[in-house]
């Protein structure tokens, strides 16, 4: 069976679920099933794919990221894309690493890049923010073994993280938190997507490239806490640490747990920007990018709550705080070359299988298991 045709079918069972209803004959006929598509909201389509396709967003590995540590010793078997500006790039990147637009990135996976060569294939920008973005979009697109750098270049280079990490924690709103427990929206529907595609996996992969072209997708807490009423604040962290004080207003939503149409999907507002805030961000970013691939008008915290309760991350024992023992210094390459010893690591003409991301034809690795 061919990757279309897969898909077809794994459609039409969608549809299915969905509700819709097909004759025997139907079953073969790959115009009926179109058309059938063309009749109802892409966002079903994909909601029910998505979930029937392993969960993704409830997965145990999620969110996918690494650390620079297990990167730095792993440099011959990792695969490094590095989303910065070309600039930065050139004035110093990890060694191998290849700069790709993040615009680019899913033509550069399919054409460029036999995947399943890597154990794995690592995203880096400058705080992890972007790269998780990124690195959901392609871990939907089947790219599994696609990961995010923890805290991103801050980690790996102290001149990176003066500028990014280490100036943006901040405790300045640790003195607002409430601890009032917020009410859930009542269900509704899901938000209207209309990318003119009839099959599951196409309209997955045409809003995964509008939303990595748009790339509009963190939001910093001071807007927040400006206009805290233009936004439905979510608190992405278990209950018993939003028992100990969130933003005022914020909802919480259990991580790996609430995002999916059978809990409280469906609690989401579509016409009201969305603001997840986890620890960090870089979950929060993961989290962003999925319900901006169903349409919803998702954003995350910028560096989370190390952005505004940042010493109470360790005082009262939640989560994640960034510090110092996460700078490195670890050297760099400059220049316009991926390395000064080597020509790269993209393949230049894979095969076609290999270019196919849901093909997968290497033993994953054990995955490592991200924080947030």
């Amino acid at each position: 069976m061919n990757k279309k045709a897969y898909f077809l079918s794994i459609i039409f069972l969608a549809l299915l679920f969905a509700g819709s209803s097909c004759s025997n004959d139907n079953l073969k006929n790959k115009k009926t099933v179109e058309d059938v598509v063309k009749d109802i909201n892409e966002s079903d389509v994909l909601i029910n794919f998505l979930e029937q396709s392993g969960n993704i967003i409830n997965a145990k590995r999620l969110p996918t990221l690494i650390s620079t540590d297990k990167v730095k010793a792993n440099l011959k078997n990792y695969f490094i894309i590095d989303i910065r500006k070309h600039n930065d790039y050139v004035a110093g990147h990890i060694d191998g690493a290849v700069n790709v637009a993040t615009s680019d990135l899913i033509s550069y996976m399919k054409n460029k890049v036999s995947a399943e060569v890597y154990d794995k294939i690592v995203i880096v920008c400058y705080s992890g923010h972007k790269a998780s973005f990124s690195a959901m979009a392609l871990q939907l697109l089947g790219y599994s073994n696609v990961y995010s750098m923890k805290w991103g270049m801050s980690s790996w280079d102290v001149n990176t993280a003066s500028k990014k990490w280490a100036k943006h924690t901040s405790d300045k709103y640790s003195s607002s938190l409430e601890k009032t427990e917020n009410p859930k929206l009542q269900k509704s529907t899901l938000p209207i997507i209309k990318t003119g595609k009839t099959l599951a996996y196409d309209i997955l992969e045409e809003r995964a490239k509008t939303i990595l072209k748009k790339l509009d997708f963190k939001i910093g807490i001071d807007k927040v806490i400006e206009k805290p009423t233009d936004y439905y604040i979510i608190n992405y962290w278990p209950d018993y640490n939003y028992q100990k004080g969130h933003l005022p207003g914020a909802i919480q939503y259990n991580p790996k747990q609430s995002l999916i149409k059978k809990t409280d999907l469906l609690t989401l507002p579509t016409d009201k920007k969305i603001v997840i805030y986890d620890y960090t961000g870089q979950h929060a970013s993961f989290v962003a990018s999925y319900l901006q691939i169903l349409g919803y008008d998702a954003y995350a915290l910028s560096y989370g709550a190390n952005s505004f309760m940042h010493s109470k991350l360790t005082n009262l024992k939640i989560g994640h705080a960034f510090n110092n023992s996460q700078i490195n210094n670890y050297p760099m390459v400059k220049g316009e070359l991926p390395s000064i010893k080597k020509e790269g690591g993209a393949i230049e003409e894979p095969a076609e299988d290999n270019a196919t991301p849901i093909i997968v034809k290497k033993k994953a690795a054990k995955e490592e298991e991200g924080g947030c």
